[in-house]
């Protein structure tokens, strides 16, 4: 185990994890306490969350069911994060969700997305894409009624697609959220002489702006995206 997913659970593992977690959500409204519940638990407990398993046991069932059947026409493996936890946001129970990167290849690897695969042979794979592409297609339409110029898609930078329009769904379902993308910096055992570390927190904001443009999420960098029911924020630290 190295890389991101690791740099999570040994901070997930550290007694000053609250207050490296506070310290990163400083100025977006949310706050995380003892009283609250997070996914992965530590380097033994190490499973990642899924936002229907998480929605079922902390908030109800029925928002489990309800954001399956939005994203996928059946039974398949949705999003993996690498970090979810309950937590308060401007007085209001909420979520934050974080996705951790440890070097840039990370972000240029997944910008090709995950376009339409005509020839796969499952008919549950073929419509699940149609599923998720309709599901990302609804975020976008939406949110461009408040920034225009946001453009995710299933089949351009894909992860960060499908992690702003999941944002969007749990805001629209009045959850308010806070969407962290985290860099890492200096993770050594990803020093390959290949792979490009981040070594300072410019190195990180960089490289993810860049990223964010692809599709127009730059625009929505720490701005609050009122969803009717409640909103949701992006921001870009770094640790």
């Amino acid at each position: 185990m190295k890389g991101s997913k690791y740099a999570i659970l040994k901070m997930v593992e550290s007694s000053s994890f609250l207050n490296i977690l506070n310290g990163l959500l400083k100025k977006s409204g949310a706050t995380v306490t003892t009283y609250d519940n997070w996914m992965p638990k530590s380097i033994r407990y190490d499973k990642e969350a899924e936002l229907n398993d998480f929605l079922k046991y902390n908030f109800n069932p029925e928002l489990a069911t309800a954001i399956t059947e939005w994203w996928l026409y059946k039974d398949a493996t949705t999003p993996n994060w690498d970090l979810i936890s309950t937590c308060t946001i401007n007085g209001k129970r909420g979520i934050v969700l974080v996705e951790a990167k440890a070097h840039s290849y990370e972000l240029e690897n997944e910008s090709k997305g995950k376009p339409y695969d005509i020839n796969t042979k499952s008919d549950g794979t073929k419509e699940n894409q149609k599923q998720i592409g309709k599901a990302i297609e609804q975020a976008n339409i939406e949110i461009n009624k408040k920034f225009s110029g946001v453009a995710i898609s299933r089949d351009n930078c894909y992860q960060l697609s499908n992690r702003i329009a999941h944002a969007w769904w749990l805001a629209n379902q009045g959850i308010p959220v806070v969407l962290m993308y985290l860099g890492f910096q200096d993770v050594q055992d990803m020093n390959d002489g290949k792979n490009r570390l981040f070594t300072t927190d410019k190195d990180w904001q960089d490289c993810f702006k860049i990223h964010a443009k692809q599709v127009g999420v730059d625009k929505i960098i720490d701005k609050n995206v009122d969803c009717g029911k409640s909103s949701f924020v992006i921001i870009c630290r770094s640790y």
